[in-house]
């Protein structure tokens, strides 16, 4: 494969769809606040094997009960928690996550290490480096689904490993935040649509 063709790739999405922040303006937002960062994490856990949809109402729910931080979701009980994260599923796994996460990310999401998140029961590669990424602003390249479907489509290769494709796009690509936040985030637009994939703000 040319070196070059995974950038070019980015730079086709990026003349037909735009900016990944018009799609995810907090997720992708050049200069984000701890609350921002705080808000990612959290959607990071709540919309595993969900939809978006979902994983947004229980955010709101928590907004509306004054919980949407992480110094708040740290003293948590699971039970209560996974009533109001209860449209996100997993009501019963995911608040323990969450309440882990929240005690981990109390001393700053900056300091925190990928061996630390992969550490909490119920976190993979997948989570962890969405939260690396977009909360905590780390040149970390997620694979998903949608990479594995786009990878596929390009005829990149049959090799769907986790490891190998972070590599592959890591290897031939400038190690930049915004450039890895922009093209995961555009590589999702592009299979689920521009109206689908907007995120209105918490």
């Amino acid at each position: 494969m040319d070196k070059g063709q995974i950038y070019q790739c980015y730079l086709d999405l990026l003349k037909e769809y735009g900016e990944a922040c018009v799609y995810w303006p907090e997720w992708c937002a050049k200069e984000k606040t701890e609350k921002d960062r705080e808000i990612i994490a959290i959607g990071a856990i709540l919309v595993r094997r969900t939809t978006w949809h979902n994983a947004d109402l229980a955010l709101r729910n928590l907004k509306k009960e004054g919980l949407l931080r992480i110094k708040s979701l740290a003293t948590m009980d699971a039970e209560p928690l996974g009533q109001i994260i209860r449209s996100a599923g997993f009501y019963q796994s995911k608040p323990e996550r969450i309440i882990e996460l929240s005690k981990l990310l109390e001393r700053g999401i900056d300091n925190v290490t990928r061996e630390e998140l992969l550490a909490i029961k119920g976190i993979g590669k997948e989570t962890a480096d969405t939260i690396l990424l977009y909360a905590a602003d780390k040149p970390v390249f997620v694979i998903d689904e949608y990479t594995k479907r786009f990878v596929t489509s390009k005829g990149w290769g049959s090799n769907l490993d986790y490891d190998y494709l972070q590599q592959l796009f890591e290897n031939n690509l400038s190690k930049e935040v915004g450039l890895f936040q922009n093209y995961h985030a555009l590589i999702i637009v592009a299979q689920r649509g521009k109206v689908k994939s907007k995120m209105e703000l918490i």
